[in-house]
C-alpha cells in the first residue's frame, strides 16, 4: 500500500492577503488529493468575514489565538483559543476577531480547491482604484457565486 506521506513546513510564499487578513495555505487540494484545504488565517482585531454561506464545501475553524465573535445560522457565540466551530454547506455564518490581540485560526475546507480557487481569483482581480484606466468595479458577489459562495450582508 502506498500512502504518499508528506511533510509540510511553513512557506511564506503561500501567504495571501485579503483585506486586513492574511491566509497561509498549509495544505492545498493538490497535497490532499482534493479531499480538503488547510489554511491559517491571521486576523487583526475588528476584521473577519461578512455574513455568508457556501453551497459547495464544508468548513471547520479552530481558534489558535485570540477571541472571535462567531455567528452560526443566527446564533451568536464567542470562541477562544482551543475552541472550534463547524459550518456545513448552506449554513449562514460569519466571524470577527474581537481582540485585543490579533487572532489566529486554522480553517479546513472540504472538498479542497474551491476556496483556494476563489481566493486566487479575487487576488488576480485586484486592480488599482481611482484611476481612469482601472475599468469597472469588480463584481465580487457575482464572482463568489461561481464558487457556490453567497454573501448575505
Amino acid at each position: 500500500m502506498n500512502f504518499n506521506a508528506k511533510l509540510f513546513v511553513n512557506d511564506e510564499s503561500k501567504a495571501i492577503r485579503m483585506g486586513r487578513m492574511a491566509f497561509h495555505f498549509k495544505m492545498s487540494a493538490d497535497d490532499t488529493q482534493g479531499a480538503y484545504s488547510v489554511m491559517e488565517a491571521i486576523v487583526p482585531p475588528e476584521s473577519g468575514s461578512g455574513l455568508h454561506r457556501h453551497w459547495s464545501y464544508d468548513e471547520a475553524a479552530l481558534v489558535i489565538e485570540g477571541k472571535f465573535d462567531v455567528q452560526v445560522d443566527g446564533r451568536q457565540m464567542t470562541l477562544g483559543a482551543g475552541e472550534s466551530v463547524y459550518w456545513p454547506r448552506g449554513c449562514s455564518h460569519k466571524f470577527k476577531s474581537i481582540g485585543p490581540e490579533t487572532g489566529r485560526v486554522i480553517f479546513i475546507c472540504s472538498p479542497g480547491r474551491i476556496f483556494e480557487d476563489f481566493v486566487a481569483g479575487v487576488i488576480a482581480a485586484q486592480v488599482p482604484t481611482g484611476t481612469g484606466s482601472s475599468g469597472p468595479a469588480f463584481d465580487f458577489r457575482g464572482f463568489a457565486s461561481k464558487y457556490g459562495i453567497e454573501f448575505m450582508d
